[in-house]
């Protein structure tokens, strides 16, 4: 019998706690319902009883613990959930032949055999598979007989290669097997295996103050892989040389003189002597580094003008497409700043980004996504590289979390600290939705669990994406990005934690309310979880907020075309009118647009033959709205050429959000210039409203 991944992960999880862990924590770690921890537990103990181990013990009150004989055990044999009965997948046995291959000096196909517990045809897929990858990254993986397989080519090259191997190993918490396996790779032969990453993120944690930057605790642990990586590359005589023009720049930043104590302290502890190109590769490596906290001050003139420019362009343009205007925007560009300058370094020298959010970022935001993806050619000019999804993805959550960070004067009912290890932009989302949720809810901090597990705190109550012992602060345990089931359970959470009743029921709620009067419920949370599922799958743009789509509001009714107009006010006031006659907006609204343009010139003319009007919501909007007005002969903007427009589309926002998901839409059918064309010489609204559905339904 062989345990798969996942159950193997959650022997893994109980193998590296010291208390026991309840079914719940162990349900919301690994993204599964208690039933199935409960079915996954009975085949694990038949594995433990078939390798005459001690079963996991359920802790009455308290949770599900392994024995300690079986600790030691799975310990001493280093098997570590498994080693030989735990399958590992295709992309993991990839990653430790390909850091086998570039951590050892020679090695022979018993040797992945034995690393990956697999037959010699599969290995030598796999080989096959990694000698086309090492060939597009300009190096070769050959065979020599008598020594074994071995990498040549230019040593930046493969160093780059050791970085993202890093990243990919820590994409995924599960593959505990797969980190520990590179750990001991990496490991050069002068260092105990006791010490290994444990001596250099103490010299990581003591350099953060220098650097004015506080590292999330998974950084922590990649980089000091990275470090040990590094280290064993130099034990093999192979050392990185960069450009002499590169050196100079990096030898500027604050980041540099960490490095050089950083590595001053491992030639006084280690028998190694670090160059002046290895150490500015290592100060390559912590500009790249993901943080969790970052002191702008502390950038040099250097280091933050340029991006600074970049970041002041992208929130411009950002405004300009979603409509919407930043209250707090100076706390945006600094909080884009301390994200935007290691994604800087990271792209600019290729290394990856820890991607397990990305793509829920991209499908849960993705009107956010597609506005961000607009303003990014800032940064992909600055740099003079396309900047990847992932970094997209991330950059999208800044923006995402400003968006609610309205003036609002709000009584403060809970005091709210947020633990979260994925940096900045995730925690001020998480923060944003959290704030939205829960009425009255501040949040007066967000840490790493490090920086929670160091000092005591005031608050009311913990948020926390990793795994923490609630003490005299009760902990809710949330995922990263908020899902609609997730919400409720915090909601519910909060009511049982306060003794409070929601302001409203939920639909999901009432159905459990509905239910519980004919039925007995037996397992209720897994009830409610299928049943918001069901909901979600009914309704997939059901969100915090409901997003009505384009052709829910640009509509027969709000659509209108006219030969001429006398002037651009007399325009704005015609294509305005169907959404007075709706009651969405006030007459005041469209003075209000007059205004702007008067005081701030021809803005509203997106494009060519585009104008879109708006206003701010208190000018006068009840109820989001648009409207369409085409002409058959432009009218005028101003004096030039390029500020004449014959689709006049005004915009009626109720708040920063709501109207995004239709502004997506609609972006997409104006960047079409035959479908724009199309728009200007229709000659009726359903020929609009076509266009308006092809868009819709791609």
């Amino acid at each position: 019998m062989v345990l798969d991944k996942r159950r193997a992960h959650l022997l893994s999880i109980l193998n590296q706690s010291n208390a026991p862990v309840p079914v719940q924590e162990l349900a919301f770690q690994m993204n599964v319902s208690s039933r199935t921890v409960y079915y996954d537990v009975e085949q694990i103990n038949d594995w433990l009883s078939a390798q005459e181990l001690a079963l996991l013990e359920t802790r009455h009150g308290k949770g599900l613990c392994l024995p300690e004989s079986s600790r030691q055990h799975l310990e001493s044999t280093v098997m570590d959930v498994g080693g030989w009965h735990y399958q590992l997948s295709k992309k993991e046995r990839t990653l430790l032949i390909k850091a086998n291959v570039l951590l050892q000096q020679h090695v022979s196909m018993s040797t992945f055999m034995d690393l990956t517990h697999m037959s010699r045809g599969t290995v030598a897929k796999v080989i096959a598979d990694l000698k086309r990858e090492f060939e597009q990254a300009g190096l070769t993986l050959h065979y020599q007989k008598g020594t074994g397989y071995k990498v040549d080519g230019a040593e930046d090259a493969q160093r780059l290669m050791l970085l993202n191997l890093v990243v990919d190993a820590f994409s995924h918490p599960e593959w505990v097997t797969v980190q520990n396996n590179i750990q001991d790779m990496a490991l050069p032969s002068f260092v105990p295996p006791e010490d290994n990453s444990r001596v250099i993120k103490r010299l990581l944690f003591n350099v953060e103050e220098q650097l004015g930057a506080t590292f999330t605790d998974e950084m922590a642990d990649m980089l000091a892989l990275q470090m040990l990586m590094m280290v064993k590359r130099m034990e093999m005589n192979r050392f990185v040389q960069l450009q002499p023009e590169e050196k100079e720049v990096l030898k500027q930043t604050d980041a540099c003189r960490s490095a050089s104590a950083i590595t001053q302290e491992l030639e006084r502890i280690w028998p190694v002597t670090f160059p002046e190109d290895e150490i500015c590769f290592l100060t390559m490596n912590l500009l790249s580094s993901k943080v969790q906290h970052n002191d702008i001050s502390r950038y040099s003139e250097r280091e933050s003008d340029g991006l600074r420019q970049v970041i002041h362009q992208m929130i411009e343009d950002f405004q300009i497409y979603s409509f919407v205007v930043f209250d707090d925007r100076r706390g945006l560009e600094e909080n884009l700043l301390s994200h935007i300058k290691p994604a800087y370094y990271r792209i600019k020298y290729g290394v990856k980004v820890t991607n397990e959010l990305a793509q829920t970022i991209q499908e849960t935001y993705a009107d956010l996504y597609h506005l961000t993806k607009r303003v990014i050619k800032h940064l992909e000019l600055f740099i003079g590289k396309p900047v990847p999804d992932e970094e997209t993805a991330y950059i999208t959550l800044h923006f995402g979390g400003w968006l609610n960070k309205e003036k609002k004067a709000v009584e403060t009912k809970y005091r709210g600290i947020i633990v979260c290890e994925n940096g900045i932009g995730t925690s001020n989302m998480l923060r944003s939705q959290l704030e939205e949720l829960i009425a009255g809810l501040r949040i007066t901090a967000i840490l790493s669990k490090r920086e929670y597990q160091k000092n005591r705190h005031e608050a009311d109550i913990v948020f926390s994406t990793n795994y923490v012992k609630a003490s005299e602060i009760p902990v809710i345990h949330v995922p990263a990005i908020l899902n609609n089931y997730e919400k409720e359970r915090v909601i519910q959470s909060m009511n049982q934690l306060f003794e409070t009743e929601p302001a409203d029921r939920s639909l999901p709620a009432a159905l459990m309310d509905t239910i519980q009067k004919y039925a007995t419920i037996h397992q209720k949370d897994l009830l409610q979880k299928e049943i918001m599922m069901m909901l979600d799958s009914l309704h997939t743009d059901r969100k915090e907020l409901r997003k009505p789509m384009l052709n829910e509001l640009l509509t027969n009714d709000t659509i209108q075309l006219q030969d001429q107009s006398p002037d651009w006010q007399e325009a704005i006031r015609t294509a305005a009118q169907p959404l007075i006659n709706r009651a969405s907006i006030h007459p005041e609204y469209v003075e209000a647009m007059i205004t702007n343009v008067k005081e701030l010139g021809p803005y509203i003319v997106i494009a060519p033959g585009i104008a879109i009007p708006h206003a701010r919501p208190e000018s006068g909007v009840e109820q989001l709205g648009m409207s369409l007005l085409k002409l058959d002969e432009p009218v005028a903007f101003s004096d030039k050429e390029k500020h004449k427009a014959q689709l006049i589309i005004i915009l009626a926002a109720i708040d920063n959000q709501t109207h995004l998901k239709a502004l997506a839409q609609l972006t997409e059918l104006l960047s079409d210039e035959q479908a724009v064309d199309q728009m200007i010489q229709a000659a009726s609204n359903e020929e609009i409203l076509q266009l308006i559905h092809q868009t819709i339904e791609v």
